[in-house]
């Protein structure tokens, strides 16, 4: 199975990127894996606690890139995503005066999970164990690869590249896919080897730099 990393041929950005991990949700306080579309589209929003994650740090975002800039929304389109989205438009205003309008793209959604969605979040660890030392036992287990969501992700990005220039862009979106896709940014040639990044917090703002 062959997969393309979108950011290979790519040199230098016309925009600023920053990924955007959606405040905790309902999931998150449950401390289930939701990752079926058909489910987390739908359900498992955003907590109030979640709510007051994603105000708070779109404040802070704000105290460090003044406000006389043009925004661009991309969100996956599960629901704690699209919230997370709602609330930072709410909260942020272009070089205009305007609020910026938000994108749904399916390619920013949650790494599908496979026979571990909707079983406790414990099982990221052995997920991610398998990511490293067996990534054929996950895709057994109908677990989406990294590499499939690496050349979704970036795929995404070479689209918005064509299309825009001088943006601020946020990218709204989950956990595994934003780790996955700063693997693209930094050239780490293998995307199982996301989680030696930094652990993207909830609500975290991380802005995307190519190396």
């Amino acid at each position: 199975m062959s997969f393309t990393n979108h950011l290979s041929d790519i040199s230098s950005l016309r925009n600023k990127y920053f990924s955007v991990r959606h405040g905790e949700s309902e999931a998150n306080v449950a401390q289930i894996i939701s990752s079926n579309p058909q489910v987390g589209t739908e359900i498992h929003g955003l907590s109030s606690n979640g709510r007051s994650q994603v105000a708070e740090n779109t404040k802070l975002f704000l105290q460090n890139y003044p406000s006389n800039n043009s925004y661009v929304i991309i969100s996956s389109d599960f629901r704690r995503a699209r919230e997370t989205a709602d609330n930072l438009a709410s909260n942020l205003t272009d070089s205009h005066g305007n609020k910026p309008s938000i994108q749904l793209d399916k390619r920013l959604r949650e790494r599908f999970f496979g026979i571990y969605d909707g079983t406790s979040d414990k099982s990221y660890d052995i997920i991610w164990k398998t990511d490293e030392e067996n990534p054929i036992k996950n895709l057994n287990e109908q677990v989406e690869p990294v590499d499939s969501v690496r050349e979704r992700t970036t795929a995404l990005i070479k689209e918005l590249e064509d299309k825009y220039e001088n943006q601020i862009i946020f990218l709204v979106s989950h956990g595994d896919a934003l780790q996955i896709l700063q693997t693209a940014f930094e050239r780490i040639p293998n995307a199982n080897q996301q989680r030696y990044l930094k652990h993207l917090e909830r609500a975290e703002f991380r802005p995307l730099l190519l190396k």
